[in-house]
């Protein structure tokens, strides 16, 4: 299965679960693939075909995901070759890795993921409650030790909620006749620990001048501005109320590409987009975004007025 195979098959996997899903194809040399809505389950997808995937190429879709109180996660093509099991959560700088396969189950037949791969093999979560209920029933801990093939602090770290590794899992199941690994939440991502995936982005700036004038602009006026990598649009600008997705250059066929993922993206996450630029000429808006001259922004008293002209042009 082919990079563009997966990037299909998981948006008509999306599609038939109900969520919203974004244009591949204004995507392109992007950082991520496709960004899914169904209601308030947001998800930033990167795919992951034969190549490998560098902490910077994920910057950007942490960051977007970030602030869109979403979750970014990887599919892949579940191939033991590749090291992607079916029905198996992995984790690639602290983001959710799964095949499409269990995708598939996850959203089409609704059945979510038991195991999980960490350092040192796969584990499960164990139900806890009924843990408990068979120790209080009159099992010893050294007992449940026995039966899993494990220590007593182990058991008693299964009873705290530390995850098991399968292999003793499944023998405390097969010694006890119950059934006690429960499902997993594969959207429970780590943010604090995803923050290792995302360095501040101003560095990615060079020399762009325009760039550098314009979000300082916006920072006067209130705006907190984060610059990203491998995104359509250049930064996220906000403040308490707004998010926008900011894109700065020239007007040319490459811009216009990129207003278009932006517009996509800004209707499907109920957001703004706009593109600063030195001169719009006649143009008022490209593809859908937005445009604003940088003599139009330094003419603007405050951030109101900025959101006023994107409403109008938009």
């Amino acid at each position: 299965m082919n990079r563009q195979d997966i990037v299909h098959g998981s948006i008509n996997i999306l599609e038939r679960a109900g969520f919203s899903t974004s244009d591949p194809s204004y995507l392109i040399h992007s950082g991520f693939d496709i960004v899914a809505r169904r209601d308030a389950l947001i998800l930033v997808i990167k795919v992951m075909g034969g190549e490998s995937i560098s902490r910077s190429s994920l910057m950007g879709m942490v960051a977007l995901a970030r602030a869109v109180d979403g979750t970014p996660l990887i599919i892949g093509a579940g191939t033991s070759s590749k090291g992607i099991e079916d029905g198996v959560v992995y984790s690639r700088f602290s983001i959710p890795l799964m095949s499409i396969s269990t995708l598939h189950d996850l959203f089409i037949e609704e059945v979510p993921p038991l195991i999980y791969s960490a350092p040192g093999g796969f584990y499960v979560r164990l139900d806890r409650i009924l843990l408990g209920k068979i120790r209080q029933g009159g099992i010893s801990l050294g007992e449940l030790a026995e039966i899993a093939g494990v220590s007593r602090r182990t058991i008693q770290m299964y009873e705290e909620g530390m995850g098991a590794k399968l292999s003793a899992a499944l023998r405390l199941e097969k010694g006890l006749g119950v059934e006690l690994i429960v499902p997993i939440d594969p959207f429970t991502y780590d943010i604090v620990a995803g923050e290792e995936a995302v360095a501040n982005c101003f560095d990615c700036l060079g020399d762009n001048d325009l760039a550098m004038n314009i979000f300082e602009q916006l920072n006067e006026m209130g705006y907190s501005v984060e610059p990203t990598n491998r995104c359509p649009f250049d930064a996220l600008t906000s403040d308490r109320e707004n998010l926008l997705f900011t894109g700065v250059g020239i007007i040319d066929k490459k811009m216009a590409r990129r207003a278009k993922a932006m517009a996509s993206i800004s209707h499907l996450l109920e957001r703004h987009s706009v593109f600063f630029v030195d001169d719009r000429g006649r143009k008022t808006n490209l593809e859908g975004t937005p445009l604003i001259t940088y003599g139009e922004l330094e003419r603007m008293r405050d951030k109101k007025k900025v959101l006023e002209i994107i409403l109008e042009r938009g």
